[in-house]
């Protein structure tokens, strides 16, 4: 099996096909001109000890999304510390998106993430709305990681794992 990332092109119900990048500089100054809800060029954004990828249209290098993922060995996790949709398909700022799925597959690729560091799949981030931490729940299995800090999740093990296996193929 090899990772297939697609987003849902919701002008015509089709599944499109994407990659994830490591992002640049060029996806960060795209934040600000294109009047993301965050811009990327932030202090907070460029630390250097953050891994920033960029979600990407294959067919035509439209970014999508990013996401900023920090490694966490102490924890034997990947801790996401950002993501989000380009404008358009952001529910926040957009009430027609152009796509679904972007953050299921940022998500998808943080766990892809932990994997490949040894740590099984584990995730670990914060949801920003009660909004967001409920569809966390219920569509990716994620549990509250505190309950001093109720928007803290956490994804792993079985929930991880189907997760990642909605952006897999088979091996032709």
């Amino acid at each position: 099996m090899y990772p297939a990332y697609h987003v849902f092109d919701l002008s015509c119900s089709q599944e499109v096909p994407a990659e994830i990048l490591p992002a640049t500089e060029s996806d960060f100054r795209l934040t600000v001109q294109d009047c993301w809800q965050t811009s990327w060029m932030s202090k907070y954004l460029q630390e250097p000890f953050l891994q920033k990828y960029a979600l990407k249209i294959a067919a035509t290098g439209e970014l999508v999304g990013l996401g900023a993922y920090r490694n966490m060995p102490e924890g034997f996790l990947v801790y996401i510390e950002y993501i989000e949709s380009a404008p358009h398909s952001n529910p926040t700022l957009s009430k027609n998106r152009k796509y679904r799925g972007i953050g299921a597959a940022l998500l998808a690729y943080g766990v892809q993430l932990s994997i490949d560091s040894g740590y099984g799949g584990t995730i670990y981030l914060k949801a920003k709305t009660s909004e967001i931490r409920e569809h966390y729940i219920r569509d990716f299995g994620a549990i509250p990681f505190s309950h001093r800090e109720p928007f803290l999740l956490l994804i792993d093990g079985e929930a991880a794992r189907n997760l990642l296996f909605q952006f897999m193929k088979e091996e032709l």
